[in-house]
């Protein structure tokens, strides 16, 4: 019996900038598999790797080393347009990822037209109502819309090319708590709905856990632990840097004194 190729395979992939004494290693020999409908969490501090490998994805950071892999078929460089029809990406930040001069039905119909996809307004009214947004926000500035609705109409632009992967570089960072979790549940509808595959990259465990099974732990660009959102929340994670970084996530709480007796005095 003869086993489906994983969506998308990532071998030992190598990102370096600069040259010389002066090279980085953004990513060392990172390897990963994503399966269809999957949901897989780039998890680690600050310059660890997660973003570049999203942008190694796409050929926005050229590789090094290394060679991915599309329903068993290798990845070209430059990327071609079927690859574009099958992965798309939702940046972080929403103030900075839309045109501010494009209205939303402009924003939502160029990959439309890049694509040469058909009934382009039945696809846009269509898009925003899966994003929980009517057609009057078709002709609206991205000024005009809020931090969460600015978000769902980069979401939108993503899905409206239907793809299969859906490549998320801090989705919710840039928004409010109540509104990182309407966006958090949309994304886990619209996965549902149309059995997308996520690579999440994320500082938040707790986001991280929500969305994703399976979650890769990044460090100076190389891999400390794959694990899963299981093991995040009973706290089973095996490597010592994944686990420092659960107790940092949790923060410091101070204990209450036992016996309110001896409470310590306030200042006022």
């Amino acid at each position: 019996m003869t086993t489906a190729p994983p969506l998308l395979e990532a071998s030992h992939l190598s990102v370096r900038f600069g040259v010389g004494r002066l090279t980085v290693a953004a990513l060392d020999d990172v390897s990963f598999t994503l399966a269809p409908g999957e949901s897989l969490g780039l998890v680690g501090e600050s310059g660890s790797g997660k973003s570049t490998v999203l942008r190694a994805i796409t050929g926005l950071a050229p590789l090094s080393g290394g060679h991915l892999m599309l329903d068993g078929v290798a990845v070209p460089t430059p990327r071609r347009m079927d690859f574009f029809t099958a992965v798309q990406m939702v940046f972080q930040d929403p103030y900075a990822s839309l045109h501010p001069r494009h209205t939303v039905d402009q924003i939502l119909a160029e990959p439309l037209a890049i694509h040469r996809i058909p009934d382009a307004e039945a696809r846009i009214v269509a898009a925003l109502k899966e994003v929980g947004l009517g057609p009057s926000y078709r002709f609206r500035y991205p000024h005009q819309l809020s931090g969460g609705q600015r978000q769902r109409i980069a979401i939108a632009r993503a899905l409206i090319l239907r793809p299969r992967i859906v490549l998320l570089d801090e989705p919710t960072s840039a928004l409010d708590a109540s509104v990182q979790a309407e966006i958090l549940n949309l994304l886990e509808e619209l996965r549902r709905a149309f059995g997308l595959a996520y690579i999440l990259v994320s500082h938040d465990l707790a986001v991280v856990a929500h969305l994703c099974e399976r979650l890769i732990v990044l460090r100076q660009g190389r891999m400390v632990e794959e694990t899963t959102a299981a093991a995040l929340r009973d706290g089973s994670v095996k490597a010592d840097y994944t686990q420092a970084m659960l107790a940092a996530s949790k923060g410091f709480t101070r204990p209450a004194p036992a016996d309110p007796a001896i409470a310590p005095a306030r200042n006022i």
